[in-house]
């Protein structure tokens, strides 16, 4: 329940602590006072969006802060947040001058998203924008699983469908993929298909062009290895030079001994020409011009060069590694296959599986509805409403949803007819304002959230009927904390706490406080409640007896 609320710098109010008590508390004020700044504040703890425009003093931070007990789903919360336990939950919100705010659980700095999620545990605020909500299919299914909020089905159902969507998700990324790519994957396949034409792997780019380079010169090459053989060869070539100069250096050594080394290097350059031409001979032979060898390396080179230019290569090996890019690439499109195929079988089991799961839960909901009917109808008697019959409409669907495999309406006859309309388009507000609260009736015996804020639901009523709204609220607060925001004098009288807002001109600032009325004081604000700024004997005899 919510124990404490300090207030400082908000909307009105400069500073304001509220102790709330248990059961049934009502906070009254004439319009405009400040009683929805209560509201407002406990909103900005659970997450509410916030600005500068809140700051009473545009000089000054505010801080808003709650306290409230603990509960076995706020533990869990506090552990999976890694947050510090303490005997009560403590949430502080600051607004800063340029609007920013700060969010803390138990002292520790959290997100937004943190107090959102602490805040479906510790409270539910229900303002006149309940009404509103009653069309969406959240507070529609929310209702009716409130009765059921202890079978595993809720959370096993829950369970598969976001495996499902999961994998939905994944199979429409792979799709997507798939058809982005599947162009690429041709034209991949069609380069691939054109170099494994080509024994590229096995050609030497330096080798073919050295080749075709001597093919296409062989007759000047003939003629020039002709010119260098006849050098060495001829009657007055290097040879017979050398074997004249080893003659002589033989006869010289025979006079002078220290010639020796001198002759050996004679003869050492003797023997390495000898050994230079046979290899040269060896090697590189007169040959006759080969036009078609010639031809087909040219054709080779041809080959190449159009390879290179048209997959935008620098030379072979970059080509090479190309190819094997291109390669493992078409391998992975075979991977992706496999991938989709896997999502697609996926898919189809977790779509059996919701449905599996959400035919079972479509049958508990149905065995629900007769009995939750019969108690709203019974309720709505007992608010003056016995003219009107509240209905669920709970039909098969085969789409899979986040809150099953059917499709679900509340509905509403009235005047006693079987005139059906869904509840979100019921034009009667007071009436509604009726079924919002017998709906909030019923389930708080179910709910396992600790405090209930009505705003203001009780507005568009009157006389006796604002009195069963009362009992009605009160009823409620023994199974969970009531708080109620309230104009009617009958509901503020039934609880058996009441906060006022008074709005005060102080040296020409309005400010707002915010006081626990005792008896007399009570009598007083009723009084003023049911006839105005007159508060005469009879408007005070009134309110004493709506008290007693």
């Amino acid at each position: 329940m919510l124990q404490k609320l300090s207030i400082s710098n908000y909307a009105l109010i400069s500073s304001s602590h509220i102790d709330f008590k248990t059961d049934f508390t009502v906070i009254t004020g004439e319009t405009g006072a400040g009683k929805s700044i209560i509201f407002g504040a406990i909103e900005l703890l659970l997450g509410s969006r916030t600005s500068n425009k809140v700051l009473k003093d545009s000089n000054k931070k505010c801080v808003v802060e709650g306290v409230f007990s603990q509960n076995e789903q706020v533990l869990k919360q506090l552990v999976s947040m890694d947050l510090e336990v303490n005997e009560d939950l403590i949430i502080r919100r600051e607004i800063r001058k340029n609007g920013s705010s700060r969010s803390f659980i138990n002292d520790s700095p959290v997100k937004i998203e943190q107090l959102k999620i602490m805040s479906q545990y510790i409270i539910e605020i229900n303002g006149q924008h309940l009404v509103h909500k009653m069309g969406s299919l959240t507070f529609k299914y929310d209702f009716i699983d409130s009765f059921i909020n202890q079978e595993p089905i809720l959370s096993d159902y829950k369970n598969a469908y976001h495996k499902y969507k999961q994998s939905l998700n994944k199979q429409t990324l792979l799709k997507k993929r798939v058809s982005i790519l599947n162009e690429k994957k041709d034209f991949l396949k069609f380069q691939m298909d054109e170099l494994s034409n080509y024994d590229i792997e096995n050609w030497d780019e330096q080798t073919i062009e050295d080749e075709f380079k001597i093919a296409s010169n062989q007759e000047e090459i003939n003629s020039i290895l002709s010119k260098i053989n006849d050098v060495y060869y001829n009657n007055n070539g290097i040879l017979k030079l050398l074997e004249d100069l080893k003659n002589h250096g033989s006869d010289f050594l025979a006079h002078v001994s220290s010639f020796t080394s001198l002759n050996d290097r004679i003869n050492s350059v003797k023997i390495e020409l000898e050994d230079i031409f046979q290899e040269l001979n060896s090697q590189f032979k007169l040959t006759s011009p080969n036009q078609d060898k010639l031809q087909e390396l040219d054709e080779l080179l041809r080959k190449i060069n159009y390879l290179l230019k048209k997959f935008n290569a620098v030379d072979l090996n970059s080509l090479l590694v190309k190819k094997k890019l291109i390669n493992k690439e078409l391998s992975e499109f075979e991977d992706l296959d496999k991938d989709l195929n896997a999502a697609n079988k996926d898919v189809k089991n977790n779509e059996f599986k919701c449905h599996e799961l959400g035919e079972k839960l479509f049958s508990i909901r149905l065995k629900q509805i007769p009995q939750i009917e019969e108690e709203i109808n019974s309720i709505l008697s007992k608010l003056s409403m016995d003219h009107a019959d509240f209905k669920i409409n709970l039909l098969h669907n085969n789409d899979i949803t986040f809150n099953g495999t059917d499709d679900i309406d509340l509905l509403i006859a009235v005047n006693n007819t079987n005139n059906f309309y869904p509840l979100h388009k019921f034009s009667s507000g007071g009436e509604l304002s009726r079924v919002a609260l017998a709906m909030k009736y019923i389930t708080s015996s179910y709910n396992s959230i600790p405090t209930l804020i009505f705003d203001e639901i009780d507005s568009g009523i009157s006389g006796k009927v604002a009195s069963e709204v009362g009992k009605l609220l009160k009823e409620i607060s023994t199974n969970t904390q009531v708080i109620n925001i309230t104009h009617l004098p009958q509901v503020a009288a039934i609880a058996n706490h009441h906060l006022n807002v008074n709005k005060t001109n102080i040296s020409g600032e309005m400010v707002s406080d915010i006081n626990y009325l005792i008896k007399k004081d009570r009598i007083q604000v009723l009084a003023k409640m049911l006839g105005g700024d007159k508060t005469g004997k009879a408007a005070l005899n009134n309110a004493l007896e709506l008290l007693n």
